[in-house]
């Protein structure tokens, strides 16, 4: 896939990265996306996708990954056969990478990306090569303290007002 360096202004940058940030996606794929609208043939549309993936992701519960997100599974039907359009293998990689930052930003309600391991009823450890597990933010927070979200927010809240002092 060719790759393209692009120089802009600092009021243009800004707007994008206005605009970017109300749609909660980087610069890069704003960009992207706007040349994809303008010039692409592909119907594909990544902000919608997107938008249906963090969806999803806010209505999970436990530990998951993309691959059981309705919107990320019907990716695989996608037809790459005609003309030049993206195959349904980089259209996973661009739309996994968007969703990774949204929920790095903190742009994905109750959603954070799980570093640790998952254990199975079978007492062995499981983590999926390269696939990035995520989890509620809330359930995270009721196993690794064992107390009440409003319990929780309230040590939070104390913490915070402490290192702003």
């Amino acid at each position: 896939m060719p790759r393209v360096n692009l120089s802009i202004n600092q009021e243009m940058y800004d707007k994008i990265k206005h605009q970017a940030e109300i749609q909660g996606i980087s610069v890069n794929n704003m960009i992207y996306s706007q040349l994809q609208k303008q010039y692409g043939d592909d119907e594909f549309d990544y902000i919608v996708a997107l938008d249906c993936l963090k969806q999803e992701a806010s209505e999970k519960s436990g530990y998951f990954s993309l691959w059981e997100l309705p919107t990320f599974k019907e990716i695989s039907n996608i037809d790459s056969e005609q003309g030049k359009k993206e195959s349904p293998e980089q259209i996973r990689a661009r739309l996994g990478k968007m969703f990774h930052d949204s929920v790095k930003n903190g742009q994905v309600w109750d959603v954070m990306i799980h570093t640790g391991k998952i254990e199975v009823p079978q007492h062995k450890s499981k983590r999926p090569g390269r696939a990035v597990i995520y989890a509620k933010k809330s359930e995270q927070r009721k196993l690794l303290y064992n107390t009440p979200d409003d319990i929780f927010n309230i040590v939070e809240q104390h913490l915070q007002e402490a290192i702003n002092q």
